[in-house]
């Protein structure tokens, strides 16, 4: 190895610089040679200076320095610029569009809170981007923040409008069926007094019924008395049946029946009411044998047939006095009828053995 010359005392000027192995073959020369210092190598023009920086100092002559030639620079390759990225931005803005109209529907607000928050979230991180200067959309992204913020405000309100007419109508709808529960309350209530006051009705009507059909059964057989009973019709008159007797007629008008048994039927009938009281159909009693047959009136020139006619003054009495021929084999039981056509009962019956 050459020892470098002090700088103060250069080489001689025919001195050959030394040559480097490790020099790339330059394109006037093929045997490796090294081209001298401050000539560009190949087609570069211009001269170039020599390696290690120092002018006329040869290659290793400063320690530490490359040793060999200058190496050609090369200019750098140009590096494309990063592009922006903001379609973080642009999303943010959409989906504020997207939960802003969502929200605006009413019954879509269960939609837009989460379009609205997520443009929130990504208008945020797209901010952050373009203070780092990795976005440009500044605007876009802001305006999907606010939109988010807008959508998530008309959502929740959206939701406290449904929820409180949801509210509203429930309680409208237990309003309304705590109505209808009271109407059909009062209305069952209603029916059972009706029921009750008819059960009460057709109880006293069944009452009534069977205090009339007792009274008729008490009055049928109170207008079915025997001989020397009394029977007092509604309207005040009373009439009493003495027991019979044996009659003998003088003289007849019309001939008893052979082997008959004639009797005398006394009727007493008093006013016992306080107006008067008429006898129509009263006059003459109707008597049957004991096979029901009629029996005719028995009239003689005695005179002491009587038969009541006209009215009867409150507390007046009159008497009804006839004669009537029995069959033998027919007399006992008969029976007298006596007529009341003024009164609501019609006629009293008694009936018994002949004396």
């Amino acid at each position: 190895m050459t020892v470098p010359a002090p700088p103060d005392r250069p080489g001689p000027a025919d001195a050959p610089a030394p040559e480097n192995p490790w020099a790339p073959p330059g394109p006037d020369r093929t045997d490796g040679a090294v081209p001298a210092p401050g000539t560009a190598p190949g087609p570069f023009p211009g001269p170039f200076p020599a390696p290690g920086g120092f002018p006329g100092a040869s290659p290793g002559a400063i320690p530490g320095a490359f040793p060999g030639p200058g190496v050609p620079y090369w200019a750098p390759y140009p590096v494309p610029a990063p592009q922006p990225r903001n379609g973080l931005g642009i999303a943010a803005m959409v989906l504020g569009i997207v939960g802003t109209v969502l929200g605006l529907a009413v019954i879509l607000f269960w939609l837009s809170w989460l379009p609205a928050l997520l443009a929130v979230i990504l208008g945020a991180v797209a901010l952050t981007q373009v203070r780092k200067g990795v976005a440009t959309n500044r605007g876009t992204a802001l305006a999907g923040v606010i939109l988010g913020v807008v959508g998530l405000l008309v959502s929740t309100g959206a939701g406290v409008f449904v929820v409180t007419e949801i509210r509203a109508v429930n309680e409208e709808r237990k309003a309304g069926e705590a109505a209808a529960r009271a109407r059909a309350e009062e209305a069952a209530r209603a029916a059972e007094e009706r029921a009750a006051k008819e059960r009460e009705r057709l109880e006293a009507e069944r009452r009534r019924i069977e205090a009339e059909r007792a009274a008729a059964a008490a009055d049928e057989k109170a207008r079915h008395p025997a001989f020397g009973q009394s029977y007092t019709f509604p309207d005040g008159l009373k009439v009493t049946m003495a027991e019979p007797e044996r009659y003998v007629p003088d003289e007849t008008v019309f001939k008893a029946p052979k082997n008959a048994r004639i009797i005398q039927v006394r009727i007493t009938i008093v006013n016992t009411g306080s107006a008067e009281v008429p006898l129509r159909g009263s006059g003459l009693p109707v008597v049957r044998d004991a096979n029901g047959v009629l029996v005719l009136t028995l009239i003689d020139g005695s005179g002491r047939l009587k038969i009541p006619t006209g009215t009867v003054a409150p507390g007046k009495e009159v008497t009804s006095l006839t004669a009537y021929g029995l069959p033998e084999t027919a007399a006992d039981p008969f029976s007298v009828e006596f007529v009341h056509d003024a009164g609501p009962s019609g006629s009293v019956v008694w009936s018994g053995p002949p004396s």
